[in-house]
């Protein structure tokens, strides 16, 4: 059956694509999924094929607790029940392409959490995990791990934003922190297309500095030019910033003696005029790191 629909509609007929929404979405009684094009359907075709196969509607497979949240979170009604405990905390991700196999991803996504997790797609391609009694929670680099291992099970690329730690669990509270958080994400995706794993504290700063003004983008720029061109010595101390200003630590990333780091920070310094060994120094370096990378 699906390879006459195939042959019928040709290029209107898929089974996976970057653009869902264009769309209608039907399973066979084998369990697989397929679409045709919107714009290619007439009344009289897509009434049989409603007759033919069931179609898929994100909301009609969701739990109750899943409806609740999603009433809360995509429509703003909080006029919902629901019973939370702190703290939480919300994973967003969007994929590159809607998943073939949708059942198979909501499984292979709350599989790979160790608390209680709830899964909510808000479109086909963009969604959200809701992590209940968080503890200390994944690490950036786990959930890396976890995204590459669905990008090559599902074929389709991933991107996470790991949100803030919730405590205040009031409905309009928990709307605002995800909307927010919605932006911010979208935000990233824009600013670094590459990453694979966001957080807030990484991210936040970038998008502060993305809606600073020229002057203070130029004169953060400014900052580090006289070792702009050492290319070594940048990437030191960019290391020596991710690793928390322990210089330790930073060698041992570098593979160089803890003395060598010592030296190029010292170098840094007597170049710059800025005390990255500092807290407030730092925090200036690092935003002004941050202005080349994303001049």
């Amino acid at each position: 059956m699906n390879a006459n629909l195939a042959d019928l509609y040709g290029t209107d007929y898929t089974v996976r694509t970057d653009q869902p929404e264009q769309f209608f979405w039907y399973r066979t009684p084998d369990g697989e999924r397929f679409g045709i094009r919107k714009t290619r359907l007439t009344t009289r075709e897509k009434s049989l094929l409603n007759a033919l196969f069931p179609t898929i509607r994100l909301e009609e497979e969701l739990t109750p607790t899943q409806k609740k949240w999603a009433s809360l979170l995509f429509h703003k009604d909080e006029n919902v029940t629901l019973n939370v405990q702190s703290p939480i905390r919300y994973i967003h991700f969007h994929l590159k392409e809607a998943p073939s196999e949708l059942l198979d991803f909501r499984e292979a996504m709350t599989g790979l959490f160790s608390e209680e997790t709830i899964l909510l797609f808000e479109n086909e391609k963009e969604g959200l995990l809701i992590q209940l009694n968080v503890a200390d929670g994944e690490s950036v680099h786990d959930l890396e791990q976890m995204a590459a291992a669905l990008t090559a099970d599902f074929f389709t690329g991933m991107a996470l934003f790991v949100g803030q730690t919730i405590q205040q669990t009031e409905k309009s509270s928990l709307t605002r922190i995800y909307t927010s958080e919605k932006k911010w994400f979208s935000s990233g995706l824009t600013l670094f297309p590459s990453q694979m794993v966001f957080t807030h504290q990484d991210l936040i700063p970038a998008i502060l500095f993305n809606e600073a003004n020229k002057d203070t983008i130029h004169y953060l720029m400014k900052l580090i030019e006289p070792i702009q061109e050492d290319v070594e010595l940048v990437k030191s101390i960019r290391v020596y910033l991710e690793c928390n200003l322990n210089i330790t630590l930073a060698a041992k990333q570098l593979y160089v003696h803890r003395n060598s780091l010592q030296y190029r920070v010292d170098k840094f310094i007597e170049k710059t005029g800025i005390d990255v060994k500092s807290f407030k120094g730092a925090v200036m370096v690092y935003l002004s790191l941050l202005a080349q990378e994303l001049r």
